[in-house]
């Protein structure tokens, strides 16, 4: 996925409340974009996608741990169950890069921001 169309993703992502940060990552864990200025290091950044990849139970993100609930090849749903501190949600896209948000619970419950991310990573969905 390249800039612009990264871009538009952020777009179509904000179409609902609740979008936090929203970052892409290669197929090995680099980052290749992210919507602003949030801690987040490649080394935190290759253990969400081992995490994913890996069908781990939870993840870490921004020091706060996240359940998994959905972990297949596509798509990706944890939430913060304890901290209040929301989700993460995530597909893999076209190109075989991994577009991941992280959420509030507002707008959409965490099933449906999987779902949503899904159809933005694939260009199913156009604000």
């Amino acid at each position: 996925m390249d800039e612009q169309k990264f871009n538009d993703s952020i777009k179509a992502l904000n179409i609902y409340e609740g979008v936090e940060e929203v970052f892409l990552l290669s197929a090995e864990g680099k980052i290749l974009f992210k919507s602003g200025d949030f801690p987040l290091t490649d080394d935190e950044a290759k253990k969400i996608l081992d995490t994913w990849k890996n069908k781990e139970p939870a993840l870490v993100f921004q020091n706060s741990r996240f359940a998994t609930l959905k972990n297949d090849e596509i798509q990706l749903a944890a939430k913060n169950i304890t901290g209040g501190k929301g989700n993460i949600v995530g597909s893999i896209t076209k190109e075989g890069d991994y577009l991941i948000a992280h959420t509030r619970d507002e707008g959409l419950i965490i099933l449906e921001w999987s779902i949503h991310v899904n159809k933005v990573a694939w260009g199913e969905f156009k604000p």
